[in-house]
């Protein structure tokens, strides 16, 4: 579903661990590849701590291995019985789960990465989880479906945007998908008490919409007052998608500057902690396109 390129397949990929919450990812992958013609890549992750510790023998992980594979092709089957125009393929790795999401992602040239929401209520207590470390090194989006989530029809779509250059690659994704599901996009921004700040904040807002508006995209802009508004960016963008019932939220994954090679950004762990039902696509700032559609 990427706006810059055609992969050769135009690959999904997504991790599972055969949780609930895996399959919800799942189902709505299912959802994105039928409206974008994907293909899905299922992933298991053997980890070598739990293989080593708990059989040792290359016989025994051997085994495990295909039954790993065996239990992949009944979820497939069970997926494709329901979606027989989608094809899902299975693959098998072993050693650190968040490298080898990342790695396959690579491999495949896959356009978008969809991931349950397991273990991200603790990401700010736990900076090595799998999903934190996928947020923070993944190339391409990363979708991150929660548990409650019921649709894959991204018709409202959430567009916060602050001032820096980075947040603007979002706009290039929103143009995307707000074109295929004949979305209305939202665009919001945190107002200013700076007159300086407020300007650029004001004409920031008017240069996204007058782009949204150029491709024939509904828009709906809001610059939220701390009245309204009073917690941070990243509660505020909570609130407001919960006013409009959004079913999708863009957000970057900026980094907090101390701790850059860590740690997720504290404005993306509130927005992905705080909604309950939201999708939330987070994407990682690229330098080399930061400036795409904008000077």
């Amino acid at each position: 579903m990427s706006p810059l390129k055609t992969p050769k397949d135009n690959v999904i990929l997504v991790p599972t661990d055969f949780s609930q919450s895996a399959d919800n990812a799942l189902e709505h992958a299912v959802g994105i590849a039928e409206l974008f013609d994907n293909k899905i890549v299922l992933l298991y992750v053997l980890s070598d701590n739990f293989i080593n510790s708990i059989f040792g023998s290359k016989a025994q992980n051997d085994l495990t291995k295909e039954l790993v594979k065996t239990k992949l092709d009944e979820k497939i089957a069970t997926f494709t019985a329901k979606h027989p125009n989608v094809v899902i393929e299975k693959l098998v790795r072993e050693g650190k789960v968040y490298k080898n999401i990342i790695k396959a992602a690579d491999e495949l040239e896959c356009d978008s990465i969809v991931m349950g929401f397991n273990g991200l209520a603790r990401i700010e207590r736990s900076m090595g989880s799998t999903t934190s470390r996928v947020l923070k090194s993944a190339k391409v989006p990363v979708v991150i479906i929660k548990d409650q989530t019921a649709t894959t029809n991204y018709d409202r779509i959430v567009l916060p945007i602050d001032l820096t250059k980075e947040s603007k690659q979002k706009v290039k994704w929103a143009i995307h998908l707000a074109k295929k599901y004949d979305a209305e996009v939202h665009v919001i921004m945190e107002i200013e008490s700076d007159a300086f700040l407020k300007k650029k904040v004001e004409a920031n807002l008017a240069q996204v919409v007058k782009l949204l508006s150029k491709e024939g995209i509904k828009v709906v802009h809001k610059i939220l007052d701390d009245k309204a508004y009073p917690d941070n960016f990243g509660g505020d963008i909570v609130k407001y998608s919960q006013e409009v019932d959004a079913n999708l939220i863009l957000i970057m994954t900026q980094k907090e500057t101390e701790f850059k090679d860590f740690f997720v950004g504290s404005f993306a762990v509130r927005v992905i902690n705080g909604t309950k039902q939201v999708p939330i696509m987070a994407i990682n700032p690229v330098e080399t396109s930061a400036g795409y559609y904008f000077d």
